[in-house]
């Protein structure tokens, strides 16, 4: 085969290949001027170019777990600078060898599995590919009972990671509860996760004092400030994220509600009678739960620990509702619905909605990464079929073959035919010669280290049904196989909100196990009522901070999720079912519409673009500035403006004219109840 030349107008994806293969050919490195001659993408560049590029490449190396060695040789000098020299070592290259048993290779593959995010599960699954070359095991045999489905959602969280890994100071604006924003200047120690948010741990230089910042409120990229920073002396993130007890730090408040509304407040209410008396806040109205008002409103005394959280439930109510107490809660909820009637009303975006939205090509990083592994599981199964070897990546035929196309381009940048990689595919099976550098697989990097440690974290929290010893194991081989990310336990942790809720849970797993017919008293709070319900309970599902039972209805004669938050009463009828074809629908999806739902068109912020999907849109648009348009089926349209309310302008209704106006409607009339602050 003749040598493939840069100059022939490859992809980054083959010059950064070719960049690892070339460094790890060479024990001795490359100089840059050696660099400069046989990459064509760097002939050319001047100085200054150059460097950048370069830097570039070795930052994108590095990110995928590939560190650059640069070694200075004494006494000789390249022009005016002392003579340096590139290289990757392979020590440093190779992840070590590791072994799982299958309990521990199902716990494995289920942490690859519990992301939602894009990214974080492409590097989770690509992690437990690369540690589990024989190939992954079905994990959903191995814990039915119990899923998890992880996100991190933030746009920021990436680089908070990544600045708190490499105690980099950083820089950005946070919004607070009331709408008020400032800049920050923090040294990032840790991020993790309680009560299905991510928070973010650090020094705020301003103040000089720990802080702890929720990533949702951060409404900038994060910009390093330069200089570095040093995590305290045996810093651990779960300690701090553990005095986020809800229990505790209680705020009293109170609202004017219509009569027969706001039963999830009306049902805090309750949930208080037997704590002792809340201290007054000096406000009018909270006498207590159901305290007349001069306009017929009942007022209704609550508690909550979250603002935010509570401010988002309040502005769902709308004109139901008139926060009275405290100040900061009441400036929350206006600033929310201020928020909400600003998007409604903004003019309508251009967009044409499509079937179906592409991806795009995935990043050269990526590419490379999947590359690296092929090679690494084709040399390790000596010639797997090119179908074994698609099903193992979840690549289609022609994906694959695109791959090896590529491959077989790549080798040292302008070398010999025998300095390039060997790739056949031909017969069937894939062989590939001349890349014993490559032949074992890449270490992990802090993404992918990152993704499965919480993983595995997170199904440690799950109900004990007898896996724990195998997945502490596994997080144990891990954290030993992941060299210096093997220290994320102490700067990431998270926590299920099963675990954050043990006795409920505890009594619905046994249910699910013992597949014992439930009856529950569960609060539907899209129609305002307490409904009495038997259910076949399937699973339990973690997802997006929040935890369902997933379960066959019979009242509905079909499946249901129920949130378990709003489960009030949960006992066994005393009844077993057997699990049968009615059961098989049980689970595949948090929102399942009809055919009978009405059709609207939804306008989501860019950082709400993770919860897109979870509405099954048939159509999609991308809107300027990273939003989303989606075509979704609701069940019930008179709820879209508690929607758009509770997403404080991150949501809007574009499509039918109708809707839209009357959500701008009912948001005026919620603003008006506060006079001149809604104005």
């Amino acid at each position: 085969m003749p040598a493939k030349r840069i100059d022939d107008a490859p992809s980054r994806t083959e010059k950064l290949v070719s960049l690892t293969y070339a460094l790890l050919y060479r024990k001795r490195g490359y100089s840059r001027a050696e660099l400069r001659e046989i990459v064509d993408d760097y002939r050319g560049l001047g100085d200054e170019a150059f460097e950048r590029k370069f830097e570039r490449d070795k930052e994108d190396l590095r990110q995928l777990g590939i560190p650059v060695e640069t070694l200075t040789e004494d006494g000789f000098f390249d022009g005016d600078r002392q003579l340096t020299r590139y290289r990757i070592l392979p020590e440093k290259y190779r992840l070590p060898p590791v072994a799982f048993d299958p309990a521990e290779a199902a716990a494995l593959a289920l942490a690859s599995k519990v992301w939602k995010d894009p990214a974080l599960g492409t590097a989770a699954s690509r992690a437990a590919n690369r540690m589990l070359l024989a190939g992954l095991l079905d994990a959903e045999a191995a814990f039915e009972g119990h899923a998890a489905r992880l996100h991190a959602g933030d746009a920021v969280f990436t680089d908070v990671l990544r600045a708190a890994w490499e105690e980099a100071p950083i820089r950005f604006t946070y919004r607070a509860v009331d709408g008020t924003e400032s800049r920050r200047r923090v040294e990032p120690w840790g991020v993790g996760s309680r009560f299905g948010n991510w928070y973010l741990v650090g020094l705020d230089r301003d103040r000089g004092e720990e802080r702890m910042f929720r990533l949702s409120r951060i409404t900038s990229d994060i910009a390093r400030l330069g200089g570095t920073m040093k995590r305290p002396e045996g810093f651990r993130i779960a300690e701090h994220l553990d005095r986020l007890d809800p229990a505790s730090a209680m705020t009293p408040a109170a609202a004017d509600v219509l009569p027969g509304r706001g039963l999830a407040l009306r049902i805090a209410a309750a949930d208080d009678a037997g704590i002792p008396a809340l201290p007054a806040i000096g406000l009018p109205g909270t006498d207590g739960p159901d305290a007349g008002t001069a306009d017929g409103r009942e007022s209704v005394a609550f508690r909550y620990h979250d603002a935010e959280a509570a401010a988002a439930e309040l502005a769902e109510l709308g004109p139901a509702a008139r926060v009275t107490g405290p100040p900061e809660l009441r400036d929350a909820v206006v600033h929310r619905l201020r928020a909400a009637l600003q998007a409604q009303r903004a003019s309508r975006p251009a967009y044409q909605l499509k079937p179906s939205r592409s991806g795009g090509r995935p990043a050269a990083t990526k590419v490379v990464a999947r590359a690296l592994d092929i090679v690494a599981f084709v040399v390790r199964h000596g010639a797997p079929t090119v179908e074994e070897t698609a099903a193992h990546f979840g690549l289609t035929k022609a994906a694959l073959l695109e791959d090896l196309a590529m491959i077989r381009m790549c080798g040292v940048p302008n070398g010999l035919p025998d300095e390039l990689i060997e790739v056949e595919w031909e017969t069937g099976v894939v062989t590939v010669g001349n890349a014993e550098g490559l032949a074992d697989p890449v270490r992990l990097n802090l993404l992918e280290a990152f993704s499965l440690t919480v993983g595995l974290q997170a199904i440690l929290d799950l109900p004990d049904t007898g896996e724990r010893t195998a997945v502490a194991s596994a997080l144990a081989k891990l954290t030993e196989a992941a060299g210096e990310f093997g220290q994320l336990g102490r700067i990431v942790s998270t926590r299920l909100a099963s675990a954050e809720d043990g006795e409920r849970t505890a009594v619905l797993a046994d249910a699910v196990r013992a597949r014992s017919v439930l009856r529950l008293e569960y609060h539907n709070r899209v129609r305002e009522e307490i409904t009495v319900r038997e259910v076949e309970p399937v699973r339990l599902l973690e997802d997006g901070g929040r935890t369902y039972l997933q379960a066959w209805c019979r009242q509905a004669c079909a499946p249901r999720n129920f949130r378990t938050d709003r489960i009030l009463g949960a006992t066994a009828s005393g009844e077993t079912f057997e699990a049968g074809e009615r059961h098989a629908g049980v689970g595949e999806a948090l929102y399942t519409a009809a055919d009978t739902d009405a059709v609207v068109v939804l306008a989501f912020s860019a950082r709400l673009g993770r919860i897109v999907d979870d509405y099954a849109p048939t159509r999609t648009a991308a809107l300027a500035g990273g939003g989303t348009a989606a075509e979704v089926r609701i069940a019930a349209p008179e709820h879209l403006p508690g929607l758009v309310a509770r997403h404080g302008g991150e949501v809007a209704v574009l499509e039918p004219a109708g809707h839209a106006d009357a959500v701008a409607g009912w948001l005026e009339s919620a603003l008006a109840l506060y006079g001149k602050e809604g104005l």
